[in-house]
């Protein structure tokens, strides 16, 4: 009898812990939908040019330093710069025009970008024909593209993507860059001038169809490291208007990032995978953006070598001291704006949400 009471006694114990430790681990489901579990990635200017035929014969090469990182997110965008085309003519005489073989764009597909923007000032540097190459090379790679098209209207349009939990992001691109031959029109192929008129209203109706708006613009000057009033005033106004992320390239360096109204402004991520030698080009970022249903939680930054007499047109993360002096440049940068940028081993991590 004595053993019987024994063994119900021990049973029941394990019923009550079982109970115990099974409630201690359930998460409520509001929580379980507020964990970070997802992250976009962006990068600044890609090109291929000058470098395509090393590209079109590996195109993991650009990637191989970097590609765990690229791969930790579930959307990747980037700035296209440069027309994927062998076909047109130079459409306006200018110091440098740009282009790359339509089979470098594999380079893309590997590092498995599923956006990117191509508002720039050398998408039309082969005119139509060149842009029309790059769509159709584009689509066929199954990567979405937006910021320029057959007139203004299709260069104002928006892409969306669905991440795999269901949460939708929308994408739109402008230019800021001359010449301003390059912007569509009503009949002109071209990219998407970033007038306020536009961006408002497509982000608006652009917020009303997404859960997020990513912005993306090319401004500001080539090596200017602080971004110009007209930045800071339209980075907000697209904020205002419901994007949550506005993505800046075109200076070729970077420059400071804003927290405002719960959004991230990232004034310019500088270049990345970019085909030229300049020892003024040596630092760049890959910007990851952590989210869930009810916002954006967190920006890490990975501080990039991009100075191609070192990495041979391979970007390749920076570490240890070398890592902190980029963070602290970037806290220089963004001080104007209050941003806090704590150092997370060689990463920087910025709270959005507290």
């Amino acid at each position: 009898m004595k053993r019987i009471i024994v063994c119900t006694f021990i049973f029941l114990i394990f019923i009550l812990s079982t109970l115990v430790f099974s409630t201690s681990e359930t998460i409520p489901a509001a929580e379980a939908d507020a964990r970070p579990s997802e992250t976009l990635l962006a990068v600044g200017d890609l090109s291929f040019a000058n470098i395509e035929t090393s590209v079109i014969n590996n195109p993991d090469r650009p990637w191989v330093n970097v590609k765990n990182i690229l791969s930790s997110g579930n959307i990747l965008v980037g700035n296209q710069e440069v027309p994927f085309s062998t076909r047109g003519a130079i459409y306006t005489p200018k110091k440098w025009t740009l282009r790359s073989d339509p089979r470098s764009v594999q380079a893309l597909v590997h590092a498995g970008f599923k956006v990117v923007t191509l508002a720039n000032n050398h998408m039309m540097d082969y005119g139509p024909l060149g842009l029309q190459d790059t769509l159709e090379t584009l689509d066929n790679a199954k990567i979405l593209h937006t910021g320029a098209g057959a007139n203004l209207n299709a260069a104002r349009e928006a892409v969306f993507y669905t991440t795999p939990s269901g949460i939708r992001f929308a994408f739109l691109a402008y230019s800021l860059v001359l010449p301003d031959l390059f912007w569509a029109n009503s009949t002109r192929p071209g990219t998407a001038y970033g007038a306020p008129s536009y961006f408002v209203a497509d982000v608006k109706r652009a917020k009303t169809m997404a859960d997020y708006v990513v912005v993306s613009f090319h401004w500001s000057d080539e090596l200017k490291y602080y971004p110009a009033d007209y930045q800071k005033i339209y980075g907000k106004q697209c904020i205002d208007a419901g994007a949550s992320i506005v993505l800046g390239h075109h200076p070729h360096v970077l420059q400071g990032l804003e927290i405002y109204h719960g959004g991230l402004i990232a004034y310019s991520l500088g270049n990345f995978a970019f085909g030229t030698l300049s020892n003024n080009v040596k630092d760049s970022m890959i910007l990851g953006v952590d989210y869930d249903r009810n916002g954006l939680i967190q920006a890490k930054i990975y501080p990039i070598n991009i100075n191609n007499y070192e990495v041979n047109f391979q970007p390749r993360l920076r570490h240890g001291a070398d890592a902190e002096r980029v963070l602290q440049e970037l806290r220089t940068y963004s001080s104007a704006f209050q941003t806090k940028i704590e150092s997370q081993g060689d990463m920087g991590i910025i709270k959005i949400r507290q």
